[in-house]
């Protein structure tokens, strides 16, 4: 796919110009609406990471969605993810976080919320204490408590919905691994097959009302629920807030899009477009930590 970003005659980028890729039809209204800043200090709209590990690679990303960016003032990306490793480089740590839109500082919890688990998960591994999702995710839920304190907020305004991940950075004799997964709500975990994903992880949306969460921290760190997942060599595995879990699970064709897209790494600048695709109806803040086992 052509870098889809073209310079206007003042050598500037405006307007419909700054638009993300739009594979999967016309592209959106917001697609072309120019992006505006929050009233306050906030994350950056935009975060991505590249990284090898071991037998491993990574491509992360975290947006801000159409329906935050283009208000005036613009709404904060409540999406946040973070990266890390135990002391010894035996595992690869993920999180990925969604504050809730109808929480005022769903930013700030969301952020913390990774922070937390990644460093509550990297604490346990060092010792190689067993990995209990409930107490993991009450250390997130107690972190988040104190920075709502802090911020003389409440707990109800730094809700977020949350996955932690442990991948092993090298494989068993077999070449496959086993990987721990838990969450609490709908932030979710993806295996990637020929034309389409598997769901992992995380709470699917079902019923009329399928956005509404009824679990989130920091209430509810006691729902936290776990899994372990053996992955055969080459697997590719993606954790996604619903931004762009719903375009994994909820579409064929946009779910085999993304399959197609992320057989192998992309570059970085590739995989930030593709996270920020296009779509009617996709509105939201969307983050994909995508990793490859390899050899």
């Amino acid at each position: 796919m052509p870098w889809p970003f073209r310079r206007g005659e003042d050598d500037t980028l405006t307007g419909d110009q700054m638009a993300f890729p739009s594979p999967f039809g016309q592209t959106p209204a917001a697609a072309r609406m120019p992006w505006r800043l929050p009233d306050e200090p906030a994350l950056s709209g935009i975060a991505a990471d590249a990284a090898s590990v071991g037998g491993l690679t990574v491509r992360a990303a975290s947006l801000v969605g159409p329906g935050h960016r283009c208000a005036e003032p613009a709404g904060p990306r409540q999406d946040a993810y973070k990266l890390g490793r135990d002391a010894a480089g035996r595992y690869l740590i993920v999180a990925v976080a969604d504050g809730m839109s109808d929480s005022s500082r769903a930013h700030l919890g969301a952020s913390v919320a990774v922070s937390a688990l990644v460093g509550r998960l990297r604490a346990d591994l060092n010792r190689d204490a067993p990995l209990r999702a409930p107490e993991i995710f009450l250390e997130a839920a107690r972190q988040m408590s104190g920075a709502a304190e802090q911020f003389g907020v409440t707990e109800n305004d730094v809700r977020a919905a949350a996955l932690a991940a442990v991948i092993p950075v090298l494989p068993d004799g077999s070449g496959r691994r086993e990987i721990w997964l838990a969450s609490v709500a709908d932030v979710c975990g993806w295996l990637r097959e020929p034309r389409g994903w598997r769901r992992l992880a995380g709470a699917e949306k079902t019923g009329f009302d399928a956005g509404t969460l009824t679990e989130f921290l920091p209430f509810h760190p006691d729902r936290a629920t776990a899994t372990t997942v053996v992955l055969e060599p080459g697997a590719v595995v993606a954790l996604t807030s619903d931004g762009v879990g719903d375009a994994l699970g909820q579409a064929e064709a946009t779910s085999a899009w993304f399959a197609e897209r992320w057989t192998r790494p992309p570059h970085i600048s590739l995989f930030l477009q593709e996270v920020g695709f296009e779509a009617n109806g996709h509105l939201d803040d969307r983050t994909a930590v995508v990793v490859w086992c390899g050899p």
